[in-house]
């Protein structure tokens, strides 16, 4: 849950997500391009998205990788290594570790349980 205190920050956080989500793809996308992106310090940028989100950066990054991992694994047939790749991860079995930890189940299971709920 992110709780910003201010409309400026909260466009700083939006305009994160969305330079994530066009950077998905690309596994050196960095914590300096972001900083530039924002027009601020990495240091600042550090503290401010976790003083905001409650999340350090790489933390808000991988949230918004899962969830789109989530949202393929549901309205597509791609492997899970193709959106792991999709995704920027280059190795779909280090993408499946963060994906359970995260949502509590494998990418293989997520999509069987999404399918079986749509199917009932």
């Amino acid at each position: 849950m992110i709780a910003v205190e201010n409309m400026r920050d909260l466009q700083t956080i939006m305009l994160l997500i969305g330079e994530i989500e066009k950077n998905l793809e690309k596994p050196d996308f960095t914590v300096s391009d972001l900083a530039k992106v924002a027009n601020t310090s990495q240091r600042n940028l550090l503290r401010k998205v976790k003083t905001q989100t409650g999340l350090s950066l790489i933390e808000l990054k991988t949230m918004v990788k899962i969830k789109h991992a989530m949202d393929l694994l549901q309205r597509t047939d791609q492997t899970i290594a193709e959106i792991a790749f999709t995704l920027g991860y280059n190795d779909p079995l280090h993408f499946s570790k963060i994906f359970k930890r995260i949502v509590g189940m494998s990418p293989a299971n997520y999509r069987k349980a999404c399918q079986k709920s749509k199917n009932t």
